[in-house]
């Protein structure tokens, strides 16, 4: 039941996305979301990129079979969204090998390396 009304509730909100003149509308790539999400200034652009990382994370979070080893351990203190958008960007574009790859797999592929389960 959760599920469903987190889903709903996302697509719900993206006609409030859609007005952003940068925003991917869907099926985005890594390489689209590089470009999209490295500018600064683009505040639209900053809260859309914000959002996805956090939805993927968070759907991926919800969807996990619960006996799973846990392969994502964020720190007690929580991280900041500008730093750890800052670092997927540099990661993303130092492994162009991804840059055609769907954006919501590769944050997944990133998120261990960056925040690995210690033991």
């Amino acid at each position: 039941m959760i599920k469903k009304l987190l889903v709903t509730a996302m697509f719900a909100t993206l006609p409030l996305v859609s007005g952003a003149q940068n925003v991917p509308q869907s099926d985005v790539s890594l390489g689209a979301m590089i470009n999209l999400c490295q500018s600064r200034t683009d505040l639209e652009a900053q809260t859309f990129c914000y959002g996805f990382g956090e939805g993927v994370y968070q759907g991926s979070e919800l969807t996990k079979d619960p006996k799973a080893p846990k392969t994502v351990c964020l720190p007690p203190g929580g991280v900041a969204r500008d730093e750890v958008l800052a670092e997927f960007i540099r990661w993303a574009i130092a492994n162009p090998q991804y840059h055609q790859e769907k954006a919501a797999a590769s944050i997944l592929r990133y998120l261990p390396i960056r925040f690995p389960c210690k033991g």
